[in-house]
């Protein structure tokens, strides 16, 4: 064994084992904080979409959206730009379905 290859397991068990304090030190989550235990971001789509709008204009500069996909792919994006200051106004159980529901209609657009 090489003293690389030491030294690189020897920061994966000391990552995992950081990663297994932090999660065994977080506090109790009660069950009627969150649907799951665990408590969503009321801004969770809203990075969803930012994240998303990055990965559509990396596509585009790196060719694997053409020009023709413009026009659909701008129409979605200010169809899901809408639904997300809608979800921000007024974050109800429906408003996050819809905006999952077009999050996805938007990502998939981009992963053709």
């Amino acid at each position: 064994m090489s003293c690389f290859s030491f030294v690189k397991e020897a920061g994966r068990c000391l990552t995992i084992g950081g990663v297994l304090m932090a999660v065994l030190s977080v506090r109790e989550v009660k069950a009627d904080d969150a649907a799951f235990g665990v408590p969503l971001s009321p801004n969770a789509h809203l990075y969803s979409y930012f994240i998303i709008n990055g990965m559509a204009r990396g596509a585009f500069l790196m060719g694997r959206l053409h020009q023709k996909d413009m026009p659909t792919l701008i129409q979605m994006d200010e169809q899901t730009r809408k639904v997300m200051i809608h979800n921000l106004d007024s974050q109800t159980i429906r408003s996050d379905f819809k905006a999952d529901q077009i999050l996805t209609r938007y990502l998939s657009l981009i992963q053709k």
